[in-house]
Order: C-alpha cells, then sequence, then structure tokens
C-alpha cells in the first residue's frame, strides 16, 4: 500500500502542475487477492496490484477529466494536459458553481488485512469438504480486498481513508437444486466457512427434486440477500437528486409525504458498527448518517456538491467519481429492523414463497421503479406457517414501492452481506411482503 503520506505527496504534484482555474485529484490503491473454486476443487488462486489515479480539471466553467495508473512525474504532468486539452473541447457547464471547499473528515480507524494464501485456502476447503460428505458440488470464491482512496482539490480538500474486506460466498449444487450463502468481514478471522457452507448445504438438500408451482401474487418471505437485490434499485433510481429533480424517481414531488408503509425507515448510515466506514465521498466531502424514510414518510435525498448547488440544498456527501451522469447515490443503505424472528415470520404465513436470494434483476420502469428477475438457489412453498416443499423458480414482475408498502413484518436482526463496491457492505433484514407477482414459471 501506498499510505496517506506517499498519496499526498502525489495530489500535491499534480495541484502544483495544474494551471487551471480549479482541480481535482482523486486517488485509488488496491492490493486484492481471489481464491476461486469449482467442481469442488480450487481452481485459480490470484493476487493483483492496482493503482489510479483521475483528475478534473475546470476552467471558465468547461469540464475535463482524465486518467491514469502511472504515478511518474512525466505521467503525471501528461494526465493535467489531456484533462486541460479535453476541458477546451467541452460546452461551458452553466448549472456548475464550483469544486467543494474544504470541511472536517470524521475519525475513523483505518484496518488493512493481508490474507494469505493460505488462510482463503483453508476456508474454501471448508466449504469443498462439507460438499463432498453429502455428494454435492461446490463452487464459489474467495477475496481479500485492500484499498487505499485519496481526495484533493485546489480549494484545499484532503482526505484519505484505508480499510479492508474479506468475502467468501459459494453455490452448492444437486442434482437437481442449488444453494447459496455468504459473509464478510474485515478479516479472515471474522468469516465464519463452516456457516457459509452449512447453509449453503442445507438449501441444496432442501430444495432437491422442486416441483411446479403456478405463477401468481403471493405473500413472500425474502431473505436478506434477497432484499438487498432488491434495494439496490432503489438505491440507484430512489433518493438521487439528479432523477429526482428531473422528475424521474419514484420520489419525486414526494418529500414530506408518505411513500412507504409506516413500518419501513430506511437509513443510510457509512459509520454503522456492523459495516466497514467510508467517512468521505469521492469529492473529499464528509458523509454521515442520513434518514431517507422514516415510518414510511420521504425525509431527505442524497446530493453531492453539483446538485446541491443547483437546488440550493446541502451537500450530503454522496458524489460518485467524475465524470458522473447517474448522479449522487447512497451506498450504505439499510432498513431498520423490527420486532420479528425469521421463524416467526414464517409462521405467520398462510400460503406463500420462501425466498433465499434474486437474480438477473433489471429496472422495467425507472419512474414506477418496477423491476424483473428470478427467485434462486432455494424457493420454499409456505402453508399454514410451516415450508412443506421447494418450488422451481419463478420470474417476477414487481413495484419496488409497492413491495415496501405492503411490508407485513421485518426481522429483528440486519445481516452483512457483501456489495459490488469493494470494501462497502450492505445490512438488510428479511422481509414478510402481503403482496409479491410472479409473472412465470422456468424449467429448475
Amino acid at each position: 500500500m501506498q499510505g496517506e503520506k506517499n498519496l499526498k505527496q502525489i495530489a500535491d504534484k499534480v495541484l502544483k502542475f495544474s494551471t487551471a482555474e480549479e482541480t481535482e485529484v482523486l486517488l485509488f490503491v488496491g492490493n486484492n487477492s481471489l481464491t476461486r473454486f469449482a467442481n469442488n476443487q480450487i481452481h485459480q488462486n490470484v493476487a493483483w496490484h492496482d493503482l489510479g489515479i483521475s483528475i478534473r480539471i475546470v476552467n471558465d466553467k468547461k469540464i475535463g477529466v482524465a486518467s491514469t495508473n502511472a504515478f511518474d512525474d512525466e505521467s503525471l504532468k501528461k494526465l493535467v494536459d489531456k484533462a486541460i486539452e479535453l476541458a477546451k473541447l467541452q460546452k461551458p457547464d452553466k448549472y456548475f458553481i464550483s469544486l467543494p471547499d474544504k470541511n472536517k473528515i470524521p475519525k475513523v480507524k483505518n484496518i488493512i488485512y493481508d490474507a494469505k494464501e493460505d488462510e482463503l485456502a483453508r476456508g474454501v476447503y471448508t466449504v469443498i469438504k462439507k460438499a463432498k460428505i453429502n455428494k454435492l458440488t461446490a463452487s464459489g470464491a474467495y477475496a481479500n480486498d485492500n484499498s487505499e482512496m485519496a481526495v484533493a482539490n485546489s480549494r484545499g480538500v484532503w482526505a484519505y481513508h484505508a480499510g479492508s474486506s474479506c468475502n467468501l460466498s459459494t453455490i452448492i449444487l444437486g442434482k437437481s437444486s442449488s444453494g447459496f450463502a455468504a459473509d464478510v468481514a474485515r478479516k479472515v478471522k471474522g468469516v465464519d466457512a463452516e456457516k457459509v457452507a452449512n447453509i449453503a448445504i442445507k438449501k441444496t438438500l432442501d430444495s432437491t427434486e422442486p416441483q411446479d408451482i403456478d405463477p401468481g401474487e403471493y405473500e413472500v418471505i425474502l431473505e436478506p440477500q434477497a432484499v438487498s437485490e432488491m434495494l439496490a434499485f432503489f438505491q440507484w433510481y430512489g433518493p438521487n437528486a439528479r432523477i429526482y429533480h428531473e422528475q424521474a424517481s419514484c420520489l419525486s414531488g414526494q418529500m414530506g409525504k408518505q411513500v412507504f408503509g409506516e413500518n419501513i425507515t430506511i437509513i443510510d448510515d457509512p459509520f454503522h458498527p456492523d459495516i466497514f466506514p467510508m467517512p468521505f465521498d469521492y469529492e473529499g466531502q464528509p458523509k454521515k448518517k442520513l434518514t431517507i424514510v422514516q415510518n414510511g414518510i420521504l425525509k431527505n435525498i442524497a446530493y453531492d456538491s453539483y446538485y446541491a448547488n443547483i437546488y440550493k440544498k446541502k451537500n450530503t456527501g454522496h458524489a460518485l467519481p467524475a465524470p458522473n451522469t447517474m448522479g449522487p447515490i447512497p451506498l450504505h443503505l439499510y432498513i431498520k429492523p423490527g420486532n420479528k424472528t425469521r421463524k416467526d415470520m414464517i409462521k405467520s404465513v398462510k400460503r406463500g414463497l420462501l425466498v433465499t436470494r434474486l437474480w438477473y434483476v433489471r429496472v422495467l420502469n425507472p419512474k414506477t421503479l418496477n423491476v424483473t428477475g428470478m427467485t434462486r438457489d432455494g424457493t420454499f412453498l409456505i402453508e399454514n406457517g410451516k415450508i412443506v416443499k421447494p418450488v422451481k423458480n419463478l420470474r417476477f414482475n414487481q413495484s419496488i414501492p409497492k413491495a415496501l408498502n405492503n411490508v407485513v413484518s421485518i426481522e429483528n436482526k440486519l445481516t452483512r452481506l457483501a456489495s459490488f463496491e469493494g470494501e462497502l457492505v450492505n445490512l438488510m433484514p428479511t422481509l414478510h411482503i402481503k403482496k409479491w407477482q410472479f409473472s412465470s414459471g422456468t424449467l429448475f
């Protein structure tokens, strides 16, 4: 890893090389290792070091962005020149005011953990061994990601953070079924490989010989992985200032109004004790806990400096790397836990489905936030409060807002789930939803 001192020196060089009115420097460094396995054996063990720098130049409201993966002086000078030339080719952005000013960054502990090859292999071996005992086939991956991020700009911003994650996931295959499980922690010792194996194996064995079931409207128990996959789309298309103010969000014009059921509170908290903290955004602006929806009422949406300036709102610290055409995104969302255990939630269902996770989810209508996808790796019929049989997967067409307006109960705990955002981790409970629309069946 480079360390804060070295990255600060690199950023200072770039700022010195630049003759632009305003300059922003974004630095990434990563040390990553990955062990992949399939057919009950490790087939790939790789490690790589990655670094990158991206700069944003502003002259006369014209903005240019360029990046490279070299930190030597010559490369940095060429990078600045390239960004300046790109800015000259742009039309002035009349809405751009300025890059953010310096603000105090919350202090968090930087933790870096370099997992050894044998540590990852031992975790994988635990999964494979248990799969073999049950005459099943295991596949999956065990990753260790270490990352450093730093942001500087010509208005005095300097922010640095480093962190680690260890993420084990597996899909266990049987002759007619499959099961999924995963775990994530800062260090290998926090990842319970035996628990991951046991959950995935049980799902596989319990869903052997799944039976056909008619599509239609069902009560559903969505386990945390499925809830996370659903909320990811709300995360991008819901409380996003760009989409909201363009009247393209399902939340547009609803500030202060009831948008979901009264039992739904959605919070973005980058400092929650059960996740890995991220103290600032990709513009170096401090993050803080932000309640998006409270008891079903829309309270806040996410802003970065650009949209905060346009709409005269407070910057909430949700910028993505420039050039960002998507808008500001809250990356640490969770649904506030309820008061039910998962077992009690299942007992309350007269006839419905237990869904382990969702797969291949895509947006059908961003404005209504209708999504489609399929269930996967363990879908079960519930009758009179008991799981009675495994069923074949189903395709669904469902409005996320409608689902969040039909939540019967919420699990009393949050499960930590890895995301595709490096060290970022989602927290989600199990949800009991009264109505979920399944449009067709599948062959498996």
